[in-house]
């Protein structure tokens, strides 16, 4: 009986734990969190472009100011938490120093320099400062609920324009329809973690509306890898098994997108040259994706420890072509995540590049399967499918130094850390550390 009554504490205590975790034991930041909620909103969703006016206040530059001041000032209590604690904030730390380390030897050293300390800082203040502030399950949620808004309410501007060109959507002037198309289905699987019951009413509208809007865009895009990728994440979500999505969810999110696919102003005919692709350019002409490729692989190898130089890739195919004296003579973009770092970056980068991505799939695996919060198997399970998407469609864009691919590498660094810190909440302490009970007087004489 004691027996019995000692296991049943033991477990209250847990789920006493758990409950408190998922709530939020974490630093406390005062309004940092807040303002770097902002800052996130605006790098990742670009209201200026869906409001031009915004443009001149430069929303980035003082959003970002901002949220670095306060960090400043907070550094006593930032410190309290290691920043190479994690192995994959240690991994994009070596990938920086690798394209610092590469400027001096690059095709174009002003590009190079200007790119990674004037354009690309930005990307990597936040990467360190979202490791920093973003240290519990709650404000896990709240950034990426604060993403799937913000990339819902672009999709729906982007929709209203109705700007169809050649059969393509086309919006603004920093995205091409390709890259719509990354930019949606990189969060897409992200808004079905406030769709379910418990959350306020107008999250789970907002969200599936979001969804929604999202999957329309990818499909009136036109694009190829975005379709490719949006069937990859859609199989990862259908086929595995799933904590958020029950059976009968299921079936609904294939039947919506089989209804979108039949109903929305598709460009047929480009879908159809994806069963076609020995016929398409990409494949044989030297302006087509795999040569450009194998361009790109051979700069790599020429220059294995340093690359090109980042943002030289252009730089390197041009040259390829001149000293081959081909008829072509275009300088052209990668239109592949992992060519264009190992490009620019060398063989070091690139296989950087891989671990990272790899551990994004390995820590999200991992935390789904062992984690005891429902938070955090939520989060991983839907932040894996939304990884996996990015990465298909990725294969096929210049998008290596976007905000998409390193916000999943410290998001899963976040994540990986608030699990370690479950895991030691939930451990049973040491024998030596439990008092031993007192002995139980009878309280009747024997």
């Amino acid at each position: 009986m004691p027996g019995k009554v000692i296991l049943v504490s033991m477990r209250a205590f847990r789920k006493d734990r758990v409950i408190s975790y998922e709530n939020g034991e974490s630093l406390r930041t005062g309004n940092l969190f807040l303002v770097f909620c902002v800052w996130t909103f605006v790098l990742l969703c670009r209201p200026q472009d869906l409001f031009p006016a915004l443009n001149p206040l430069r929303p980035s530059l003082i959003t970002g100011i901002l949220t670095l001041s306060l960090v400043l000032l907070r550094l006593r209590e930032l410190r309290k938490r290691r920043l190479f604690e994690e192995q994959q904030v240690q991994l994009y730390t070596a990938l920086i120093l690798v394209m610092i380390m590469g400027i001096p030897f690059s095709l174009y050293r002003g590009l190079s320099f200007q790119l990674v300390f004037t354009d690309y800082i930005n990307v990597i203040l936040f990467f360190f400062i979202f490791f920093k502030v973003v240290d519990s399950v709650t404000k896990v949620e709240k950034i990426l609920l604060i993403a799937c808004l913000g990339n819902g309410l672009y999709s729906a501007f982007a929709l209203a324009t109705q700007d169809l060109r050649s059969g393509r959507l086309y919006f603004g002037s920093m995205f091409d329809p390709n890259d719509l198309a990354f930019f949606a289905v990189s969060f897409l699987p992200l808004n079905l973690l406030f769709i379910s019951r418990g959350r306020p009413k107008w999250v789970r509208m907002a969200c599936l509306a979001s969804f929604a809007a999202g999957i329309l865009l990818i499909i009136i895009s036109a694009s190829r890898g975005g379709l490719l990728a949006l069937v990859a994440g859609g199989a990862l979500l259908l086929f595995s098994k799933s904590r958020v999505m029950s059976f009968k969810a299921k079936i609904v999110f294939s039947v919506f997108c089989m209804a979108t696919l039949v109903t929305a102003p598709i460009n047929i005919e480009r879908y159809k040259t994806i069963l076609e692709f020995k016929e398409d350019y990409n494949v044989w002409d030297e302006t087509g994706r795999i040569e450009i490729w194998k361009i790109g692989m051979r700069a790599m190898l020429e220059n294995p420890l340093t690359g090109t130089g980042v943002g030289t890739f252009s730089e390197a195919v041009g040259r390829d072509r001149d000293r081959r004296k081909t008829e072509v003579r275009t300088w052209q973009a990668p239109h592949n995540m992992a060519v264009q770092i190992g490009t620019e970056t060398g063989m070091i980068g690139l296989v950087l590049f891989l671990l990272m991505s790899l551990n994004v799939l390995r820590i999200f695996g991992k935390v789904h399967a062992r984690s005891a919060s429902q938070g955090l198997i939520r989060i991983s399970e839907m932040g894996r499918a939304g990884f996996f998407g990015l990465f298909v469609a990725g294969m096929f864009l210049s998008q290596a130094y976007s905000f998409y691919w390193p916000f999943y590498v410290v998001l899963s660094a976040a994540v990986s850390r608030v699990y370690l810190k479950e895991k030691k909440t939930l451990l049973p302490r040491p024998r030596k550390e439990i008092k031993r009970l007192p002995r139980q007087i009878p309280l009747t004489p024997q």
